[in-house]
């Protein structure tokens, strides 16, 4: 979200009811700052993911040379940026997929899978067992290390900005109505 658009967000939040509370100083500008910050990091983190792919790419082909294209598993690995309205501006999955080919009229096509990560920022070597061989499996775990440490940055991003939010909402609650803290201590 801009710096405009929040500003414009929290202005009609502070605006919207004569009950409630003006922001106070400083908040909507904290949020449109945290936004710019946050988008801006996750942009970061998804160019350090795409190097990371390319890094083991290169290395699995590198491996691969020494091995027939039949002992190759079909395995791949992409950053997947999230569009979904409730998604944080510049969200991103790295996720592993599994993919085959198929031949229709409109040519040679590929399909992936996504290989579910389970709980947690980093695949278990497990979830790849099925579809990669053994000599591919101990790269992708090598990837993995960055992948994972980026995952965990990317998810505490994303809540930092929600706290901020929840925080924003918490305060304007508090003081939506002073009147009836008063009332309650009499």
């Amino acid at each position: 979200m801009s710096r405009t658009n929040v500003q414009a967000a929290t202005r009609a939040v502070g605006e919207g009811d004569a009950h409630e509370p003006a922001l106070p100083d400083g908040l909507a500008e904290a949020g449109a700052l945290i936004d710019q910050w946050v988008e801006a990091s996750l942009g970061a983190l998804a160019q350090d993911a795409q190097a990371v792919i390319e890094r083991f790419q290169a290395r699995l082909t590198d491996v691969g040379r020494d091995h027939p294209k039949s002992e190759w598993g079909k395995i791949g690995v992409r950053v997947r940026a999230q569009h979904s309205p409730q998604s944080t501006p510049g969200a991103f999955a790295v996720e592993w997929v599994s993919f085959s080919f198929a031949h229709g009229r409109a040519g040679r096509r590929c399909h992936t899978t996504y290989i579910p990560r389970g709980t947690g920022d980093r695949y278990p070597r497990a979830a790849f067992r099925a579809q990669a061989r053994p000599w591919q499996i101990d790269l992708i775990m090598e990837a993995e290390v960055a992948l994972g440490r980026i995952r965990t940055a990317a998810r505490q991003l994303s809540q930092a900005r929600v706290q901020l939010r929840s925080a924003t909402r918490a305060v304007l609650a508090a003081r939506a109505s002073p009147d009836e803290c008063r009332h309650g201590h009499d």
